[in-house]
Protein backbone atom coordinates (compact mmCIF):
# COMPACT_ATOMS: atom_id res chain seq x y z
CA UNK A 1 0.00 0.00 0.00
CA UNK A 2 3.03 2.29 0.37
CA UNK A 3 3.03 3.08 -3.35
CA UNK A 4 -0.52 4.53 -3.41
CA UNK A 5 0.73 8.01 -2.64
CA UNK A 6 3.17 7.97 -5.56
CA UNK A 7 0.46 6.58 -7.89
CA UNK A 8 -2.00 9.31 -6.91
CA UNK A 9 0.66 11.97 -7.31
CA UNK A 10 1.47 10.77 -10.83
CA UNK A 11 -2.25 10.65 -11.68
CA UNK A 12 -2.64 14.27 -10.56
CA UNK A 13 0.31 15.33 -12.72
CA UNK A 14 -1.06 13.51 -15.78
CA UNK A 15 -4.56 14.93 -15.40
CA UNK A 16 -3.21 18.39 -14.64
CA UNK A 17 -1.17 18.32 -17.88
CA UNK A 18 -4.22 17.23 -19.87
CA UNK A 19 -6.37 19.91 -18.26
CA UNK A 20 -3.77 22.55 -19.07
CA UNK A 21 -3.61 21.35 -22.68
CA UNK A 22 -7.40 21.44 -22.92
CA UNK A 23 -7.56 24.98 -21.59
CA UNK A 24 -5.04 26.09 -24.21
CA UNK A 25 -6.82 24.19 -26.98
CA UNK A 26 -10.35 25.55 -26.41
CA UNK A 27 -9.76 29.26 -27.19
CA UNK A 28 -7.65 28.36 -30.23
CA UNK A 29 -10.45 26.19 -31.65
CA UNK A 30 -13.07 28.84 -30.88
CA UNK A 31 -10.99 31.47 -32.66
CA UNK A 32 -10.46 29.14 -35.63
CA UNK A 33 -14.24 28.67 -35.88
CA UNK A 34 -14.79 32.43 -35.65
CA UNK A 35 -12.22 33.22 -38.34
CA UNK A 36 -13.73 30.57 -40.63
CA UNK A 37 -17.18 32.11 -40.18
CA UNK A 38 -15.79 35.58 -40.93
CA UNK A 39 -14.13 34.17 -44.06
CA UNK A 40 -17.49 32.92 -45.33
CA UNK A 41 -19.04 36.34 -44.74
CA UNK A 42 -16.14 37.92 -46.66
CA UNK A 43 -16.84 35.59 -49.60
CA UNK A 44 -20.45 36.80 -49.73
CA UNK A 45 -19.17 40.38 -49.76
CA UNK A 46 -16.89 39.52 -52.72
CA UNK A 47 -13.82 40.16 -50.53
CA UNK A 48 -11.94 37.09 -51.71
CA UNK A 49 -8.44 38.15 -50.66
CA UNK A 50 -9.66 38.90 -47.15
CA UNK A 51 -11.47 35.55 -47.04
CA UNK A 52 -8.29 33.72 -48.03
CA UNK A 53 -6.30 35.51 -45.33
CA UNK A 54 -8.92 34.69 -42.68
CA UNK A 55 -8.89 31.02 -43.71
CA UNK A 56 -5.10 30.92 -43.41
CA UNK A 57 -5.33 32.41 -39.93
CA UNK A 58 -7.97 29.87 -38.92
CA UNK A 59 -5.81 27.05 -40.30
CA UNK A 60 -2.79 28.29 -38.31
CA UNK A 61 -4.83 28.44 -35.09
CA UNK A 62 -6.16 24.94 -35.64
CA UNK A 63 -2.61 23.67 -36.20
CA UNK A 64 -1.56 25.29 -32.91
CA UNK A 65 -4.50 23.69 -31.10
CA UNK A 66 -3.59 20.24 -32.41
CA UNK A 67 0.05 20.68 -31.40
CA UNK A 68 -1.06 21.53 -27.86
CA UNK A 69 -2.98 18.24 -27.51
CA UNK A 70 -0.76 15.98 -29.63
CA UNK A 71 0.32 14.02 -26.52
CA UNK A 72 -3.29 13.70 -25.28
CA UNK A 73 -4.95 11.24 -27.61
CA UNK A 74 -8.34 11.54 -25.90
CA UNK A 75 -8.43 15.29 -26.64
CA UNK A 76 -7.57 14.95 -30.34
CA UNK A 77 -11.05 13.80 -31.31
CA UNK A 78 -13.09 16.12 -29.10
CA UNK A 79 -16.18 17.83 -30.47
CA UNK A 80 -14.73 21.31 -30.66
CA UNK A 81 -11.78 20.15 -32.79
CA UNK A 82 -14.17 18.39 -35.18
CA UNK A 83 -16.32 21.53 -35.29
CA UNK A 84 -13.26 23.62 -36.12
CA UNK A 85 -12.32 21.14 -38.88
CA UNK A 86 -15.87 21.35 -40.28
CA UNK A 87 -15.99 25.16 -40.25
CA UNK A 88 -12.55 25.43 -41.86
CA UNK A 89 -13.58 22.96 -44.57
CA UNK A 90 -16.83 24.82 -45.20
CA UNK A 91 -15.03 28.16 -45.55
CA UNK A 92 -12.32 26.84 -47.88
CA UNK A 93 -14.78 24.91 -50.07
CA UNK A 94 -17.15 27.88 -50.32
CA UNK A 95 -14.30 30.17 -51.40
CA UNK A 96 -13.13 27.62 -53.99
CA UNK A 97 -16.60 27.18 -55.48
CA UNK A 98 -17.37 30.90 -55.70
CA UNK A 99 -14.00 31.74 -57.26
CA UNK A 100 -14.11 28.84 -59.73
CA UNK A 101 -11.15 26.97 -58.24
CA UNK A 102 -10.73 23.23 -57.57
CA UNK A 103 -12.26 21.99 -54.33
CA UNK A 104 -9.53 21.04 -51.83
CA UNK A 105 -9.64 17.57 -50.26
CA UNK A 106 -9.43 16.63 -46.57
CA UNK A 107 -5.73 15.69 -46.82
CA UNK A 108 -4.93 19.01 -48.45
CA UNK A 109 -6.69 20.83 -45.61
CA UNK A 110 -5.33 18.50 -42.94
CA UNK A 111 -8.77 17.83 -41.44
CA UNK A 112 -10.75 14.81 -40.31
CA UNK A 113 -12.64 13.12 -43.17
CA UNK A 114 -16.01 13.06 -41.41
CA UNK A 115 -15.71 16.73 -40.44
CA UNK A 116 -14.70 17.55 -44.02
CA UNK A 117 -17.76 15.81 -45.49
CA UNK A 118 -20.07 17.68 -43.13
CA UNK A 119 -18.31 20.92 -44.09
CA UNK A 120 -18.79 20.02 -47.77
CA UNK A 121 -22.51 19.64 -47.14
CA UNK A 122 -22.71 22.94 -45.22
CA UNK A 123 -20.98 24.69 -48.14
CA UNK A 124 -24.00 23.85 -50.30
CA UNK A 125 -26.11 26.09 -48.06
CA UNK A 126 -23.61 28.93 -48.51
CA UNK A 127 -23.69 28.50 -52.29
CA UNK A 128 -27.49 28.77 -52.19
CA UNK A 129 -27.13 32.04 -50.28
CA UNK A 130 -24.58 33.28 -52.84
CA UNK A 131 -26.91 32.41 -55.72
CA UNK A 132 -29.92 34.07 -54.07
CA UNK A 133 -27.92 37.28 -53.55
CA UNK A 134 -26.92 37.22 -57.23
CA UNK A 135 -30.50 36.48 -58.35
CA UNK A 136 -31.84 39.44 -56.39
CA UNK A 137 -29.45 41.63 -58.38
CA UNK A 138 -30.51 40.09 -61.68
CA UNK A 139 -27.30 38.10 -62.21
CA UNK A 140 -28.00 34.55 -63.39
CA UNK A 141 -24.70 34.03 -65.17
CA UNK A 142 -23.44 31.26 -62.86
CA UNK A 143 -26.75 29.76 -61.85
CA UNK A 144 -26.58 26.50 -63.81
CA UNK A 145 -22.88 26.04 -63.09
CA UNK A 146 -23.23 26.30 -59.31
CA UNK A 147 -26.47 24.33 -59.25
CA UNK A 148 -24.67 21.46 -61.01
CA UNK A 149 -21.90 21.62 -58.40
CA UNK A 150 -24.49 21.45 -55.61
CA UNK A 151 -26.06 18.44 -57.32
CA UNK A 152 -22.66 16.74 -57.64
CA UNK A 153 -21.96 17.26 -53.93
CA UNK A 154 -25.31 15.74 -52.97
CA UNK A 155 -24.69 12.78 -55.31
CA UNK A 156 -21.44 12.09 -53.42
CA UNK A 157 -22.78 12.57 -49.90
CA UNK A 158 -25.78 10.30 -50.46
CA UNK A 159 -23.41 7.40 -51.22
CA UNK A 160 -21.54 7.72 -47.88
CA UNK A 161 -23.51 5.11 -45.99
CA UNK A 162 -21.83 4.59 -42.62
CA UNK A 163 -23.07 4.86 -39.02
CA UNK A 164 -23.42 8.37 -37.60
CA UNK A 165 -20.86 7.51 -34.93
CA UNK A 166 -18.28 7.35 -37.73
CA UNK A 167 -19.53 10.15 -40.00
CA UNK A 168 -20.46 12.66 -37.29
CA UNK A 169 -24.14 12.90 -38.22
CA UNK A 170 -23.58 13.10 -41.98
CA UNK A 171 -27.03 11.71 -42.75
CA UNK A 172 -28.67 14.80 -41.25
CA UNK A 173 -26.33 17.00 -43.27
CA UNK A 174 -27.16 15.05 -46.44
CA UNK A 175 -30.89 15.45 -45.81
CA UNK A 176 -30.34 19.19 -45.40
CA UNK A 177 -28.40 19.32 -48.69
CA UNK A 178 -31.23 17.57 -50.53
CA UNK A 179 -33.75 20.16 -49.31
CA UNK A 180 -31.45 23.07 -50.17
CA UNK A 181 -30.77 21.64 -53.62
CA UNK A 182 -34.44 21.22 -54.52
CA UNK A 183 -35.39 24.70 -53.31
CA UNK A 184 -32.50 26.24 -55.22
CA UNK A 185 -33.39 24.36 -58.40
CA UNK A 186 -36.96 25.63 -58.14
CA UNK A 187 -35.90 29.23 -57.42
CA UNK A 188 -33.35 29.28 -60.24
CA UNK A 189 -35.70 27.76 -62.81
CA UNK A 190 -38.34 30.36 -61.98
CA UNK A 191 -35.80 33.21 -62.17
CA UNK A 192 -34.39 32.00 -65.51
CA UNK A 193 -37.81 31.69 -67.10
CA UNK A 194 -38.83 35.09 -65.78
CA UNK A 195 -35.62 36.61 -67.15
CA UNK A 196 -36.19 34.97 -70.54
CA UNK A 197 -39.73 36.35 -70.62
CA UNK A 198 -38.48 39.84 -69.74
CA UNK A 199 -35.93 39.64 -72.57
CA UNK A 200 -38.58 38.58 -75.06
CA UNK A 201 -40.94 41.35 -73.95
CA UNK A 202 -38.13 43.88 -74.33
CA UNK A 203 -37.49 42.63 -77.88
CA UNK A 204 -41.19 42.90 -78.62
CA UNK A 205 -41.35 46.47 -77.36
CA UNK A 206 -38.43 47.40 -79.62
CA UNK A 207 -40.36 46.08 -82.58
CA UNK A 208 -38.15 43.01 -83.03
CA UNK A 209 -40.12 40.15 -81.46
CA UNK A 210 -38.45 36.77 -81.25
CA UNK A 211 -40.30 33.61 -82.15
CA UNK A 212 -41.54 32.14 -78.86
CA UNK A 213 -41.03 28.40 -78.66
CA UNK A 214 -42.90 26.79 -75.79
CA UNK A 215 -40.70 23.71 -76.07
CA UNK A 216 -37.45 25.62 -75.52
CA UNK A 217 -35.65 24.59 -72.35
CA UNK A 218 -32.13 25.93 -72.98
CA UNK A 219 -32.69 29.47 -71.73
CA UNK A 220 -29.91 32.07 -72.02
CA UNK A 221 -28.07 33.10 -68.89
CA UNK A 222 -27.67 36.73 -68.05
CA UNK A 223 -24.51 38.09 -69.63
CA UNK A 224 -24.47 35.46 -72.38
CA UNK A 225 -25.74 35.44 -75.93
CA UNK A 226 -28.80 33.22 -76.49
CA UNK A 227 -27.69 29.68 -77.22
CA UNK A 228 -28.72 29.80 -80.89
CA UNK A 229 -26.54 32.87 -81.59
CA UNK A 230 -23.02 32.43 -82.91
CA UNK A 231 -20.18 34.40 -81.39
CA UNK A 232 -19.56 37.54 -83.46
CA UNK A 233 -16.47 37.70 -85.64
CA UNK A 234 -13.97 40.51 -85.08
CA UNK A 235 -12.15 42.74 -87.54
CA UNK A 236 -8.50 43.74 -86.99
CA UNK A 237 -9.28 46.79 -84.85
CA UNK A 238 -11.82 44.89 -82.78
CA UNK A 239 -9.33 42.06 -82.32
CA UNK A 240 -6.81 44.50 -80.85
CA UNK A 241 -9.40 45.74 -78.36
CA UNK A 242 -10.35 42.14 -77.59
CA UNK A 243 -6.70 41.25 -76.90
CA UNK A 244 -6.43 44.25 -74.54
CA UNK A 245 -9.62 43.24 -72.75
CA UNK A 246 -8.54 39.62 -72.33
CA UNK A 247 -5.17 40.78 -70.99
CA UNK A 248 -6.99 43.02 -68.52
CA UNK A 249 -9.39 40.18 -67.64
CA UNK A 250 -6.57 37.72 -66.92
CA UNK A 251 -4.68 40.28 -64.81
CA UNK A 252 -7.85 41.09 -62.86
CA UNK A 253 -8.57 37.39 -62.29
CA UNK A 254 -5.04 36.83 -60.95
CA UNK A 255 -5.31 39.95 -58.77
CA UNK A 256 -8.63 38.86 -57.26
CA UNK A 257 -7.74 35.15 -57.08
CA UNK A 258 -10.59 34.24 -59.44
CA UNK A 259 -10.96 32.06 -62.49
CA UNK A 260 -10.83 34.32 -65.62
CA UNK A 261 -14.29 33.31 -66.84
CA UNK A 262 -15.81 34.64 -63.62
CA UNK A 263 -14.47 38.13 -64.31
CA UNK A 264 -15.72 38.06 -67.92
CA UNK A 265 -16.42 35.34 -70.45
CA UNK A 266 -15.04 35.60 -74.00
CA UNK A 267 -18.53 35.97 -75.48
CA UNK A 268 -19.26 38.88 -73.12
CA UNK A 269 -16.14 40.75 -74.22
CA UNK A 270 -16.89 40.22 -77.92
CA UNK A 271 -20.44 41.40 -77.44
CA UNK A 272 -19.26 44.58 -75.70
CA UNK A 273 -16.72 45.26 -78.45
CA UNK A 274 -19.41 44.99 -81.13
CA UNK A 275 -21.69 47.43 -79.30
CA UNK A 276 -18.79 49.79 -78.38
CA UNK A 277 -20.27 51.56 -75.30
CA UNK A 278 -18.39 54.76 -74.48
CA UNK A 279 -19.86 55.43 -71.03
CA UNK A 280 -20.91 53.46 -67.97
CA UNK A 281 -24.50 54.41 -68.70
CA UNK A 282 -24.28 52.89 -72.18
CA UNK A 283 -22.64 49.72 -70.80
CA UNK A 284 -25.32 49.46 -68.14
CA UNK A 285 -27.96 49.75 -70.87
CA UNK A 286 -26.77 46.63 -72.67
CA UNK A 287 -29.29 43.88 -72.07
CA UNK A 288 -28.09 40.96 -70.01
CA UNK A 289 -25.25 42.47 -67.95
CA UNK A 290 -25.84 42.60 -64.20
CA UNK A 291 -25.63 45.98 -62.46
CA UNK A 292 -23.20 44.62 -59.86
CA UNK A 293 -20.82 43.43 -62.60
CA UNK A 294 -21.01 46.77 -64.43
CA UNK A 295 -20.40 48.74 -61.25
CA UNK A 296 -17.38 46.61 -60.42
CA UNK A 297 -15.63 46.45 -63.79
CA UNK A 298 -17.37 49.00 -66.01
CA UNK A 299 -14.94 51.93 -65.70
CA UNK A 300 -11.92 49.80 -66.57
CA UNK A 301 -13.66 48.19 -69.54
CA UNK A 302 -14.85 51.54 -70.92
CA UNK A 303 -11.32 52.97 -70.55
CA UNK A 304 -9.86 50.10 -72.62
CA UNK A 305 -12.53 50.44 -75.31
CA UNK A 306 -12.03 54.22 -75.57
CA UNK A 307 -8.28 53.75 -75.97
CA UNK A 308 -8.93 51.49 -78.94
CA UNK A 309 -11.23 53.89 -80.81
Amino acid sequence: MSNLESISEQARKDLSAKDEAREKMLPLCRDAIRYSGNAIRAVHRQEFKKADELIKTAHSMLDDAEKVVKDCSELNGTGIIRDAHKELSEAKITLALVTGKSIPGPKELGVDTAAYLNGLGEAVGEIRRYLLDAMRQGDLSRGEELLNVMDDIYSILVTIDFPDAITGGLRRTTDMVRGVLERTRSDLTLAMRQKALENRLAEFQRGNPQQLDSTQTDLPHEGEEPIHHEEPGLDSIEQEIYDSLTEWRNHKANEENLAPFIVARNSWLKRIIKLRPSTIKELNGIKGFGERWVNKYGKEIIAIINRGR
